[in-house]
């Protein structure tokens, strides 16, 4: 291709790339500005369990005298100064709740554990306005939050606050108010067009279009900064601003366009089960009466829950207790301040070990998690044997497992078919899956799109500074562009 026809496409593509330039940097500054500017929790972590032998042993009493038959998960839970066996029946109904103390239901409990929760992370009782129970995702709670049902408590207050709470893991899903609604709005409306959600194909053909056009004008703004020959020096200053910044920003423009248009696609077309999948199922009408156990001392007890599983090495079923021992935080750690708003962002897992019980005997056993995720994995990944598959104990974010999970610890188990299953051990819960196509989509999204490479050198907020800046450079590459443009038409 020679120079004219390159400069030929160049100059024809100006007024869409114009156009999409300025949808796609302005809608992209208002991502980071979500993070930097909108409401923030006060505490990190979840409540801590506070566990009483008594408690404890209660757990078997309260599932005889209430007839509790197949559930798919029961585990203990704080609430104020009490604990709660809580169950749950499906994925999208309300849980319920037993007290340890009275070993009575609790009716219609669990928007009152969720409520509860809030003032916990929010460190403050604010009046509420109204609580909707939300167990499907919308434009206002979209998918990428990706844990349901969540309860979603407006407060009375001058931005009109409301935060998600999912009981379920004791979880703050999400946390607005009027400024960060606006911000989503900017960003759903003009950078994934949300409002075309009901007309897919419109959407990724007039996305596609727009993105297309950065990318063509990028490659072709390259080829003529290669093949133009500098007979001398150039006096137009519009001209040499533009030519000096189209060296700055070709490679990050275009690296901008090709995953975006990647991610697209493969967003759109290939089918990614994420969100956690209730896929254990217990049937407490057969669990054992509690024995005596005595805990060891000095154990700071996170949560407890109850584990069944049937293999030929403990018999036909077992029936386990599991007690998540967690790290003891202090109150500088549980907080959140101006200098830590991104630690969400790493995550920082509760747990430090665990400890089975079994619920016939009362014996203490040692960790068995690994043992059993792999039979959980094994359902999963439909492997014969799972011994040989690798296993990682995560304890932070990171890339092929972000904060949009918001569970912690989990165990990746990768299967031989290149799919990858991540595991709640507390409840044995699935919490992500991902396979080959999504986890090179992730990196090139990740690496391309959002620069996480530059995090461990620059940090967060630093890092979205430099994207920021490099949006700011392509915005006034394409202004000093559309000016050249509109001198040569007015001397015409």
């Amino acid at each position: 291709m020679n120079i004219k026809s390159i400069k030929k496409w160049h100059v024809f593509l100006l007024w869409p790339a114009l156009i999409a330039c300025c949808i796609y940097v302005v809608s992209a500054f208002t991502h980071p500005l979500m993070a930097w500017t909108g409401p923030q929790a006060k505490v990190m972590f979840a409540p801590t369990l506070t566990l009483k032998p008594n408690q404890f042993e209660h757990i078997s009493e309260i599932i005889q005298d209430s007839h509790l038959q197949q559930v798919k998960m029961a585990k203990l839970v704080p609430f104020q100064d009490e604990v709660l066996l809580q169950i749950t029946h499906d994925n999208l109904s309300p849980r319920r709740y037993f007290s340890t103390l009275t070993k009575q239901e609790l009716i219609n409990h669990d928007q009152e554990q969720a409520t509860w929760l809030a003032q916990h992370y929010l460190k403050q009782d604010l009046p509420i306005k109204n609580i909707e129970f939300i167990n499907q995702f919308s434009q206002s709670y979209p998918a990428v939050n990706r844990l349901l049902p969540v309860y979603k408590l407006n407060f009375d207050t001058q931005d009109d606050l409301s935060v998600y709470i999912h009981t379920d893991t004791q979880a703050l899903a999400s946390i607005e108010n009027n400024w960060k609604r606006s911000l989503r709005f900017v960003f759903q409306t003009f950078h994934s067009f949300n409002w075309l959600d009901n007309y897919e194909l419109l959407r990724l053909v007039l996305i596609s279009f727009l993105v297309s056009t950065l990318l063509i004008i990028s490659m072709t703004g390259l080829l003529y900064l290669i093949k133009l020959k500098r007979k001398h020096s150039i006096t137009d200053i519009r001209r040499r601003w533009h030519r000096r910044l189209g060296w700055i920003v070709v490679a990050p423009l275009f690296l901008f366009s090709l995953s975006g248009i990647y991610h697209l696609w493969q967003a759109s077309l290939v089918s990614a089960p994420m969100g956690m999948q209730l896929t254990q199922s217990l049937d407490l009408s057969q669990w054992p009466k509690n024995k005596h156990t005595v805990l060891p001392e000095n154990i700071n007890i996170n949560q407890v829950s109850l584990i069944q599983i049937s293999t030929e090495e403990y018999g036909d079923t077992q029936h386990l207790y599991r007690l998540s021992i967690s790290k003891i935080q202090s109150e500088q750690d549980q907080s959140l301040n101006k200098n830590t708003r991104h630690k969400r962002f790493d995550g920082q897992a509760k747990e430090k070990s665990a400890l089975y019980i079994d619920a016939n005997s009362g014996e203490l056993l040692p960790d068995l998690d690994q043992t059993l995720i792999l039979q959980q994995a094994k359902k999963h990944l439909g492997a014969d044997d799972t011994h040989d598959l690798p296993m990682t104990f995560i304890t932070h974010f990171g890339l092929g497992y972000d904060f949009r999970n918001k569970r912690l610890p989990v165990w990746r188990v990768e299967g031989n078919n290149g799919v990858h299953v991540f595991i709640d051990p507390i409840t044995h819960i699935l919490v992500d899956q991902n396979n080959t196509s999504g986890r090179l989509e992730g990196y090139s999204f990740s690496f391309l799109h959002k620069w996480n490479m530059l995090t461990p050198i620059l940090g967060r907020f630093n890092r979205d500074m430099l994207i920021l800046f490099t949006l700011g450079l392509i915005f006034l590459l394409t202004a000093f562009g559309l000016w050249m443009r509109l001198k040569t038409n007015l001397k015409h």
